[in-house]
């Protein structure tokens, strides 16, 4: 296993309690999004006189599982993958939500956002932060100087990559990297699953998460001979595989931004405009921009969509005190004024949040079909570790596609027996 650097931050305000303990708290946020993070908890930090103490992991999936049942397991941890939440809750992990954080969630949350949060009808689980995936970022200026126009459709994006890729500008179609510790991978399947939902349908789209379509299933391969004539071929990404694969997610989009771009589009995640400098401003005003990636011509595209839940592995008063926290209205609303976070809450008024993000709150509001991450629902040890291994060796080119998806296939099998 990988040794992960964790990149701490702690949160002091208030008074340790009665017994000394801090509360300790674990995620996948790091750096400006770990800062936004303990901004959330300084409320009840003062209130309730306790001192918070958040540590980030670039490898979180590898260090939760270290770390549960060990002297340092976390009292609450967020996890982006509803199927990690699941086996903590069929291991006994976890523990499910008090009367008070209940209320809190009936209060503040769409009955559909809370039902990835319940279990046999049992709350376990605070939605924290909701994330839409399809997102195409892009310059608009070069747009316009180059006379670009936007697709409508997958294949008119595909013809508008080629004559990027053939343009005197000389700057690649996309922007794109995988590189993320123990988590690297992920970025690909995200394109996969965007595609996946687009060319076949939510209802394929939901059983190839289950497991019951298999990645040897041909439309399945389509998709990931889409996203590789699309984005990997020679030419179409900025510094090629080898950049692909060695380049920071968090740091892909830099030569999109350059003052001589390096790359026309970006497809990632809403909370990408987190990562770029302090005061990037995006929208129909602004050179950066962005747009849904289209779907099949005619058919308004489909959204993918993701978000973190909130966990507890100890019901200390003061742990369940900041869970209610947590689940109210007052969580959030700091780092949803800063920019880069969507809040899972619906209590969250859309006059809190900078302009982009209302662009992102309008357009998931209309959207008539939205899936969540395929990978991210599935049992960690595929959808959350294989999976991302494999993928990562089939975009460097190491493995064939036929190789990749027996590999993953005889795992989901072999998990069903179990």
């Amino acid at each position: 296993m990988t040794v992960a650097t964790l990149f701490a931050v702690g949160c002091a305000a208030g008074e340790e309690n009665a017994t000394g303990e801090a509360i300790v708290v674990f995620g996948p946020y790091r750096d400006a999004e770990a800062d936004r993070l303990v901004e959330s908890f300084e409320e009840y930090a003062e209130n309730a006189g306790v001192v918070i103490r958040y540590t980030g992991s670039n490898d979180f999936v590898t260090d939760l599982h270290r770390r549960i049942g060990s002297a340092d397991a976390p009292d609450i941890a967020l996890i982006p993958q509803p199927g990690l939440v699941a086996q903590l809750v069929d291991d006994g992990s976890i523990f499910q939500l008090d009367e008070a954080t209940a209320r809190q969630l009936v209060e503040n949350y769409e009955p559909d956002v809370l039902a990835v949060a319940e279990f046999d009808g049992v709350d376990y689980a605070v939605p924290f932060r909701r994330t839409m995936k399809s997102v195409v970022w892009f310059r608009r200026d070069v747009f316009e100087t180059e006379g670009w126009v936007l697709p409508t459709s997958l294949d008119e994006l595909e013809a508008l990559s080629a004559t990027i890729a053939t343009s005197e500008r000389g700057i690649a179609p996309w922007c794109f990297a995988i590189s993320a510790g123990d988590a690297t991978g992920w970025a690909a399947t995200d394109w996969v699953e965007d595609l996946v939902v687009r060319r076949q349908g939510p209802e394929f789209y939901d059983a190839w998460t289950a497991g019951t379509v298999e990645f040897a299933d041909p439309a399945i391969e389509e998709a990931f001979v889409e996203f590789r004539d699309l984005v990997l071929q020679p030419g179409r990404v900025a510094g090629g595989i080898v950049d692909v694969v060695s380049t920071r997610v968090e740091r892909a989009w830099e030569p999109l931004l350059k003052s001589d771009p390096g790359c026309a589009m970006y497809r990632q995640a809403d909370f990408a405009i987190g990562w770029m400098p302090n005061g990037t401003d995006a929208g129909p005003e602004e050179s950066l921009d962005w747009f849904v990636l289209p779907g099949v011509a005619g058919d308004a595209p489909p959204l993918v969509i993701g978000g973190d839940e909130i966990v507890q592995f100890d019901n200390r008063p003061e742990v369940n005190g900041l869970m209610a926290f947590l689940a109210s209205s007052r969580a959030g609303t700091p780092w949803a004024r800063s920019g880069g976070f969507l809040s899972a809450k619906s209590s969250i008024s859309e006059d809190e949040y900078p302009d982009v993000e209302k662009g992102f709150i309008t357009a998931l509001a209309t959207s008539p079909v939205q899936v969540f991450d395929a990978s991210d629902q599935m049992r960690p040890d595929i959808g959350s570790g294989l999976l991302w291994t494999e993928i990562t060796k089939w975009v460097g080119g190491s493995i064939s596609y036929g190789r990749f998806a027996e590999t993953i296939d005889a795992a989901q099998r072999q998990e069903a027996l179990t």
